[in-house]
Protein backbone atom coordinates (compact mmCIF):
# COMPACT_ATOMS: atom_id res chain seq x y z
CA UNK A 1 0.00 0.00 0.00
CA UNK A 2 1.29 3.53 -0.73
CA UNK A 3 0.87 6.48 2.13
CA UNK A 4 -1.80 8.20 -0.37
CA UNK A 5 -4.15 4.73 -1.50
CA UNK A 6 -6.78 4.80 0.90
CA UNK A 7 -8.48 1.64 1.74
CA UNK A 8 -12.41 0.63 0.45
CA UNK A 9 -14.60 -1.82 1.41
CA UNK A 10 -15.25 -4.55 -0.59
CA UNK A 11 -18.77 -6.01 0.51
CA UNK A 12 -20.07 -9.25 -1.09
CA UNK A 13 -23.70 -10.99 -1.28
CA UNK A 14 -23.35 -14.49 -0.73
CA UNK A 15 -26.27 -17.26 -1.46
CA UNK A 16 -25.24 -21.43 0.13
CA UNK A 17 -27.27 -24.10 -2.10
CA UNK A 18 -26.91 -27.33 -0.68
CA UNK A 19 -28.19 -29.27 2.06
CA UNK A 20 -28.90 -28.47 6.04
CA UNK A 21 -26.77 -30.38 8.19
CA UNK A 22 -25.93 -30.79 11.98
CA UNK A 23 -23.28 -31.47 14.52
CA UNK A 24 -19.54 -31.30 14.54
CA UNK A 25 -18.77 -33.14 11.79
CA UNK A 26 -22.19 -31.22 9.62
CA UNK A 27 -24.45 -34.69 8.87
CA UNK A 28 -26.97 -34.19 6.80
CA UNK A 29 -30.60 -34.42 8.28
CA UNK A 30 -32.79 -37.02 7.61
CA UNK A 31 -34.90 -34.99 6.18
CA UNK A 32 -33.19 -32.11 4.12
CA UNK A 33 -33.27 -31.68 0.73
CA UNK A 34 -32.12 -29.54 -1.60
CA UNK A 35 -32.40 -25.84 -1.03
CA UNK A 36 -31.11 -22.34 -0.90
CA UNK A 37 -29.91 -22.37 2.72
CA UNK A 38 -28.25 -18.85 3.30
CA UNK A 39 -29.07 -15.71 1.42
CA UNK A 40 -28.04 -12.07 2.26
CA UNK A 41 -30.13 -9.24 3.38
CA UNK A 42 -30.77 -6.92 -0.19
CA UNK A 43 -30.16 -9.91 -2.80
CA UNK A 44 -32.92 -9.84 -5.14
CA UNK A 45 -34.53 -13.18 -5.32
CA UNK A 46 -33.85 -11.97 -9.33
CA UNK A 47 -30.02 -13.30 -9.09
CA UNK A 48 -31.19 -17.11 -8.08
CA UNK A 49 -31.46 -17.96 -11.56
CA UNK A 50 -28.14 -17.17 -12.18
CA UNK A 51 -26.23 -18.26 -9.16
CA UNK A 52 -26.39 -21.94 -9.86
CA UNK A 53 -23.50 -24.05 -9.97
CA UNK A 54 -24.74 -25.85 -13.31
CA UNK A 55 -25.56 -22.24 -15.17
CA UNK A 56 -22.49 -20.77 -13.43
CA UNK A 57 -20.16 -23.58 -14.87
CA UNK A 58 -21.33 -23.74 -18.17
CA UNK A 59 -22.94 -27.18 -17.97
CA UNK A 60 -25.97 -29.08 -18.35
CA UNK A 61 -25.75 -30.88 -15.23
CA UNK A 62 -23.16 -30.56 -12.57
CA UNK A 63 -22.09 -33.85 -10.99
CA UNK A 64 -18.99 -35.03 -9.39
CA UNK A 65 -16.92 -35.80 -12.59
CA UNK A 66 -17.22 -32.05 -13.33
CA UNK A 67 -14.56 -31.10 -10.68
CA UNK A 68 -10.82 -32.52 -11.22
CA UNK A 69 -9.69 -35.30 -8.99
CA UNK A 70 -7.53 -33.72 -6.98
CA UNK A 71 -9.76 -30.69 -6.53
CA UNK A 72 -12.80 -32.78 -5.09
CA UNK A 73 -12.22 -31.97 -1.65
CA UNK A 74 -12.04 -28.72 -1.12
CA UNK A 75 -14.15 -28.44 -5.03
CA UNK A 76 -14.04 -26.54 -7.60
CA UNK A 77 -13.49 -22.36 -7.72
CA UNK A 78 -14.52 -20.08 -10.78
CA UNK A 79 -15.13 -16.56 -10.61
CA UNK A 80 -16.71 -14.42 -13.39
CA UNK A 81 -19.14 -11.54 -14.67
CA UNK A 82 -22.88 -11.67 -14.71
CA UNK A 83 -24.71 -8.60 -15.30
CA UNK A 84 -23.58 -5.92 -13.74
CA UNK A 85 -21.76 -8.29 -10.66
CA UNK A 86 -19.02 -10.57 -10.43
CA UNK A 87 -19.85 -14.23 -9.02
CA UNK A 88 -17.45 -16.46 -7.19
CA UNK A 89 -17.94 -19.83 -7.01
CA UNK A 90 -17.14 -22.85 -4.40
CA UNK A 91 -18.53 -25.97 -5.59
CA UNK A 92 -18.12 -29.50 -4.60
CA UNK A 93 -19.13 -32.82 -3.93
CA UNK A 94 -19.36 -34.26 0.08
CA UNK A 95 -20.55 -37.74 1.88
CA UNK A 96 -24.16 -36.90 3.61
CA UNK A 97 -22.40 -38.75 6.64
CA UNK A 98 -20.06 -36.03 7.22
CA UNK A 99 -17.00 -34.77 5.88
CA UNK A 100 -14.41 -38.27 6.96
CA UNK A 101 -17.95 -40.46 5.85
CA UNK A 102 -18.72 -42.70 3.00
CA UNK A 103 -22.13 -41.65 2.27
CA UNK A 104 -23.67 -41.02 -0.45
CA UNK A 105 -22.17 -37.89 -1.84
CA UNK A 106 -24.36 -34.78 -2.35
CA UNK A 107 -23.92 -31.02 -3.83
CA UNK A 108 -22.93 -27.78 -1.75
CA UNK A 109 -22.47 -24.74 -3.33
CA UNK A 110 -21.56 -21.30 -1.96
CA UNK A 111 -21.57 -18.25 -4.27
CA UNK A 112 -20.32 -14.95 -3.29
CA UNK A 113 -21.74 -11.49 -5.67
CA UNK A 114 -19.79 -8.33 -5.57
CA UNK A 115 -19.98 -5.31 -8.10
CA UNK A 116 -18.05 -4.70 -10.80
CA UNK A 117 -16.28 -1.77 -9.94
CA UNK A 118 -14.97 -3.48 -7.12
CA UNK A 119 -13.35 -6.40 -9.26
CA UNK A 120 -12.26 -3.89 -11.70
CA UNK A 121 -10.43 -2.06 -9.40
CA UNK A 122 -8.86 -4.32 -6.81
CA UNK A 123 -9.26 -8.01 -8.54
CA UNK A 124 -6.31 -8.64 -6.17
CA UNK A 125 -7.95 -8.11 -3.01
CA UNK A 126 -11.22 -9.63 -4.18
CA UNK A 127 -9.78 -13.11 -5.56
CA UNK A 128 -7.84 -13.23 -2.31
CA UNK A 129 -10.42 -12.56 0.22
CA UNK A 130 -12.13 -15.48 -1.63
CA UNK A 131 -9.14 -18.08 -1.93
CA UNK A 132 -9.46 -18.00 1.40
CA UNK A 133 -12.59 -17.45 3.10
CA UNK A 134 -14.95 -19.05 0.55
CA UNK A 135 -15.84 -22.34 1.47
CA UNK A 136 -18.83 -24.81 0.34
CA UNK A 137 -19.63 -26.03 3.92
CA UNK A 138 -23.48 -26.87 4.19
CA UNK A 139 -25.12 -24.59 6.80
CA UNK A 140 -26.32 -25.95 10.35
CA UNK A 141 -29.82 -27.02 10.88
CA UNK A 142 -29.22 -25.56 14.89
CA UNK A 143 -29.60 -22.20 12.96
CA UNK A 144 -32.72 -19.97 12.59
CA UNK A 145 -34.00 -19.83 9.02
CA UNK A 146 -35.08 -16.20 9.25
CA UNK A 147 -31.01 -15.51 10.40
CA UNK A 148 -29.97 -17.92 8.11
CA UNK A 149 -32.16 -15.77 5.05
CA UNK A 150 -31.39 -12.76 6.21
CA UNK A 151 -27.81 -12.82 6.32
CA UNK A 152 -25.43 -9.40 6.43
CA UNK A 153 -23.31 -8.93 3.40
CA UNK A 154 -19.84 -9.72 4.20
CA UNK A 155 -17.52 -6.80 3.95
CA UNK A 156 -13.24 -6.27 4.12
CA UNK A 157 -11.40 -3.45 4.01
CA UNK A 158 -8.65 -3.64 1.39
CA UNK A 159 -6.59 -1.48 -0.21
CA UNK A 160 -5.18 -1.59 -3.55
CA UNK A 161 -1.74 -3.11 -3.85
CA UNK A 162 1.07 -0.29 -4.83
CA UNK A 163 1.13 -0.69 -8.46
CA UNK A 164 5.39 -0.28 -9.03
CA UNK A 165 5.50 -3.82 -6.59
CA UNK A 166 2.59 -5.13 -9.23
CA UNK A 167 4.79 -4.31 -11.72
CA UNK A 168 7.86 -5.69 -10.38
CA UNK A 169 5.88 -8.79 -9.72
CA UNK A 170 4.52 -9.71 -13.28
CA UNK A 171 7.82 -8.13 -14.63
CA UNK A 172 10.00 -11.30 -13.04
CA UNK A 173 7.09 -13.69 -13.19
CA UNK A 174 7.15 -17.05 -15.43
CA UNK A 175 3.56 -17.31 -15.73
CA UNK A 176 2.96 -13.43 -16.63
CA UNK A 177 4.12 -14.08 -20.00
CA UNK A 178 1.31 -16.43 -20.81
CA UNK A 179 -1.73 -14.99 -18.73
CA UNK A 180 -0.90 -11.42 -20.23
CA UNK A 181 -0.78 -12.51 -23.49
CA UNK A 182 -3.98 -14.51 -22.94
CA UNK A 183 -5.75 -11.44 -21.87
CA UNK A 184 -4.29 -9.09 -24.65
CA UNK A 185 -4.79 -11.23 -27.16
CA UNK A 186 -7.89 -12.45 -27.02
CA UNK A 187 -9.25 -8.84 -27.00
CA UNK A 188 -6.95 -8.17 -29.94
CA UNK A 189 -8.30 -11.11 -31.91
CA UNK A 190 -12.01 -11.21 -30.49
CA UNK A 191 -11.87 -15.00 -29.88
CA UNK A 192 -12.40 -17.58 -27.03
CA UNK A 193 -8.62 -17.46 -25.80
CA UNK A 194 -7.62 -20.60 -22.54
CA UNK A 195 -4.49 -20.44 -20.87
CA UNK A 196 -3.87 -23.34 -18.36
CA UNK A 197 -2.03 -23.96 -15.65
CA UNK A 198 -1.60 -27.42 -13.61
CA UNK A 199 0.68 -28.15 -10.34
CA UNK A 200 3.87 -28.19 -12.23
CA UNK A 201 3.37 -23.91 -12.09
CA UNK A 202 1.62 -23.64 -8.70
CA UNK A 203 1.73 -25.82 -6.12
CA UNK A 204 -1.59 -25.01 -4.55
CA UNK A 205 -4.95 -23.20 -6.01
CA UNK A 206 -4.15 -20.17 -3.51
CA UNK A 207 -0.93 -19.42 -5.32
CA UNK A 208 -2.49 -19.37 -8.54
CA UNK A 209 -4.92 -16.92 -8.24
CA UNK A 210 -2.51 -14.61 -6.64
CA UNK A 211 -0.75 -14.38 -9.49
CA UNK A 212 -3.97 -14.30 -11.67
CA UNK A 213 -5.02 -11.27 -8.78
CA UNK A 214 -1.62 -9.26 -9.85
CA UNK A 215 -1.71 -10.15 -13.81
CA UNK A 216 -5.72 -8.74 -13.60
CA UNK A 217 -4.22 -5.55 -11.54
CA UNK A 218 -2.13 -4.66 -14.35
CA UNK A 219 -5.15 -3.91 -16.30
CA UNK A 220 -6.54 -0.42 -16.46
CA UNK A 221 -10.45 -0.20 -14.93
CA UNK A 222 -11.13 0.98 -18.69
CA UNK A 223 -9.38 -2.70 -20.12
CA UNK A 224 -12.48 -3.41 -22.79
CA UNK A 225 -13.32 -7.38 -21.84
CA UNK A 226 -13.42 -7.27 -18.33
CA UNK A 227 -16.72 -9.00 -18.63
CA UNK A 228 -15.35 -11.61 -20.65
CA UNK A 229 -12.35 -12.81 -18.32
CA UNK A 230 -13.08 -15.79 -16.10
CA UNK A 231 -10.84 -17.62 -13.73
CA UNK A 232 -11.41 -21.14 -13.18
CA UNK A 233 -9.54 -23.40 -10.61
CA UNK A 234 -10.31 -27.61 -10.37
CA UNK A 235 -13.46 -27.33 -13.06
CA UNK A 236 -12.91 -30.56 -15.58
CA UNK A 237 -14.18 -27.44 -18.69
CA UNK A 238 -12.54 -23.97 -19.31
CA UNK A 239 -15.32 -21.19 -19.68
CA UNK A 240 -16.38 -19.21 -22.52
CA UNK A 241 -14.28 -16.05 -22.98
CA UNK A 242 -10.89 -15.38 -21.81
CA UNK A 243 -10.21 -18.06 -19.20
CA UNK A 244 -7.18 -18.41 -16.89
CA UNK A 245 -7.59 -22.26 -15.90
CA UNK A 246 -5.70 -24.32 -13.37
CA UNK A 247 -6.19 -27.81 -13.09
CA UNK A 248 -3.97 -29.30 -10.13
CA UNK A 249 -3.80 -33.05 -11.64
CA UNK A 250 -2.04 -31.62 -14.63
CA UNK A 251 2.04 -31.82 -14.29
CA UNK A 252 2.44 -28.74 -16.71
CA UNK A 253 1.07 -25.76 -18.29
CA UNK A 254 -0.52 -25.45 -21.60
CA UNK A 255 -0.89 -21.87 -22.82
CA UNK A 256 -3.85 -22.10 -26.39
CA UNK A 257 -4.95 -19.26 -27.96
Amino acid sequence: MTAGDEASVISFHRLHYGKLAAGEDRRVTPSSGYAITRRSAGLDPAWDNFLSPPRLAGLRRFEPDAIDIDARAAGCFLARTVGEGVVFMRARFRPEDGERGAGRLHQQAAMWLCGLDAWTRNPAACLSIAAHELHATPDLVSEAEAARMNDAPLRWRAARPDPEAVRRVVGRARWAVPMMETLLDGVEWGRQTVCEFGAHDFATEAEFLSAVGFALQMLPQNFPSWRDISIVSGLATPLQGLCLRYTPSWSRAQAAA
